[in-house]
């Protein structure tokens, strides 16, 4: 047993301290320096799961994706996933995650007098959570949490999956979602899986505010229409999710890197690649642009080339940074918002663990303790802050106020399954003979094209000659400008497949000699073009995005 493992098993079983000073020891003993090699631990895909019948979710999706996992209702959490995994198009499944989870919902007042851990000092699940009915979820089937239906899951179709000029392809997901009433507050706890392999976790905050003040100086919130004696007060929200990554084949052998993109003196943006070895807390910078990857493995991690990965894995890019509580002084885990540890069971909540963990540390930041992430069962942990200035549409019924944010699939699929058309027939593009004119003439021609399906076609063209454009529906028009020769690339597309050809246009200078000469010098002028159309030629067919 090395130094790791041996901290992990009385850490279980003594206090913070005690562990933390066994984990030192068996390093000083050596034991961590045994040598012995890291054992394969392998994911376990949802189809393999120890989970009840009624646990279960299957989706199945028109594009031939596929979304399988088992979903938990527990007391203090409320859902947990567990074995989520991913079937791209044509593929073969793929495990994302071996669970995620809200594993805090911090509520900080701007007056400092109260700050609640919504999840740890009551809980969404159990008797916090709402029995739902069939107007509840009109569009889906409810699952019970116990005796009591408490869930919908909902399938849904709608919403741009593609759109191009020529085709509209909607999209399907399946959500799950769950109500909760804490104090005065609703919350609407969200997870959506869409055909793409995208996993969008959401949070919604309705229900009535919950704490004002009587004296309407403070500047700690807003006196609101109709209310002219009290002050509501403004607070934030810290939402915090628990996702244990077990990317692909192995859980052990995940890798985070941090992306990002600083803006230089010059204004340019270059991007660095960061991977993390060890235990890492990090703040969201928003002029950053970063993002975070999970990758099946180091090989494919793209830390050594500057962030160019050719492994397969998920993103994370944060869509709420502006937003964030920091107490740092009580509460130093305040001061960031993303957080990779090596996954223990008995760490659950980013905050007040010690709680229903007395024999594990006590936050998220305590956990970040630069233990080795190398084959290591990894857990990323994500904070989404929302700042909550009460206005007069928050009373008394106050709409649903929505934070969370993406986890994108990289390399999981070998296309946009949302392009996926089955039986689609590409364009026919007919090609013009290489052409020769004159600076100063003027063109305008045609192009033909044609579609087996009877969809709409849209041209386009990259490096005609100076003074030309094309049309989308075909047509070549302007006067020419500057002499030369031009390899001009044409396309025919019908929003999922395209022909294409290359069209070589040679552009001499004025002739000095009489109109009859240069006319004679031109290969057949608009009318030959016309007619060259129709005579054929090279011609490239390719299927999906250019």
């Amino acid at each position: 047993m090395n130094a790791l493992a041996l901290a992990r098993a009385l850490g279980r079983r003594t206090s913070p301290r005690t562990a933390r000073r066994t984990a030192l020891v068996a390093t000083l003993l050596g034991l961590a320096a045994s040598g012995a090699a890291a054992q394969d631990m392998p994911s376990i895909a949802a189809a393999d799961a120890d989970c009840a019948p009624n646990e279960r979710v299957d989706e199945r999706f028109a594009n031939g994706a596929r979304w399988a996992l088992c979903v938990e209702s527990r007391v203090r959490e409320n859902l947990v996933l567990k074995h989520v995994t991913y079937t791209p198009p044509g593929g073969e499944p793929f495990p994302v995650l071996a669970s995620a989870s809200l594993a805090q919902l911090h509520v900080a007042y701007d007056d400092n007098d109260v700050t609640y851990n919504d999840i740890t000092q009551y809980g969404l699940g159990g008797g916090y959570l709402v029995e739902l009915d069939a107007s509840d979820c009109p569009y889906g089937e409810l699952m019970d949490v116990r005796t009591r239906p408490a869930i919908c899951r909902w399938r849904r179709t709608g919403g741009d999956g593609y759109r191009s000029a020529a085709r509209a392809l909607e999209k399907e997901s399946v959500n799950l979602f769950s109500v909760s009433q804490v104090g005065a507050y609703a919350y609407v706890q969200s997870w959506t899986f869409h055909d793409d392999g995208t996993i969008e976790p959401g949070i919604g905050a309705t229900g009535a505010l919950q704490r004002s003040s009587d004296d309407t100086a403070l500047p700690f919130g807003r006196v609101l229409a109709g209310d002219p004696d009290t002050l509501w007060l403004s607070h934030t929200h810290n939402y915090h999710w628990r996702l244990d990554f077990d990317v692909g084949a192995q859980s052990n052998d995940d890798t985070v890197t941090e992306t990002s993109h600083p803006l230089g003196v010059d204004g340019r943006r270059a991007r660095t690649t960061q991977r993390f070895d060890t235990e890492t807390a990090r703040r969201i910078e928003p002029t950053d642009l970063q993002a975070w990857h999970i990758w099946e493995n180091a090989e494919g991690d793209g830390s050594a080339d500057a962030g160019v990965a050719s492994g397969r894995g998920y993103r994370i890019e944060p869509e709420r940074g502006g937003h964030r509580f920091e107490r740092t002084d009580v509460e130093p885990h305040t001061g960031f918002d993303v957080f990779v540890t090596v996954a223990r069971d008995c760490e659950r909540f980013a905050s007040q663990n010690a709680r229903y963990e007395p024999d594990c540390l006590n936050d998220v930041l305590q956990y970040t303790d630069a233990e080795s992430l190398v084959g290591a069962d990894l857990v990323l942990w994500h904070r989404v802050g929302f700042h909550h200035v009460p206005r007069d549409e928050d009373q008394r019924h106050m709409h649903t106020h929505w934070d969370g944010f993406r986890i994108d699939p990289v390399n999981i699929a070998s296309s946009g399954p949302a392009l996926a058309v089955p039986g689609n027939m590409p364009p026919v593009l007919a090609m013009p003979e290489p052409r020769s004119d004159v600076v100063g003439d003027t063109v305008d021609v045609r192009l033909s094209a044609s579609d087996p399906d009877g969809d709409t076609l849209r041209f386009s063209a990259d490096r005609l000659p100076p003074g030309v454009r094309l049309s989308v529906d075909g047509t070549l028009s302007g006067e020419l400008t500057a002499a030369g020769n031009w390899q001009a690339t044409v396309r025919a597309d019908d929003g999922s497949a395209f022909a294409s050809g290359t069209l070589s246009w040679q552009v001499a200078d004025v002739v000095a000699s009489s109109g009859e000469a240069r006319r004679r010098g031109r290969s057949g002028g608009s009318s030959g073009l016309a007619l060259l159309l129709l005579l054929g030629g090279s011609l490239l067919v390719r299927r999906g995005r250019r």
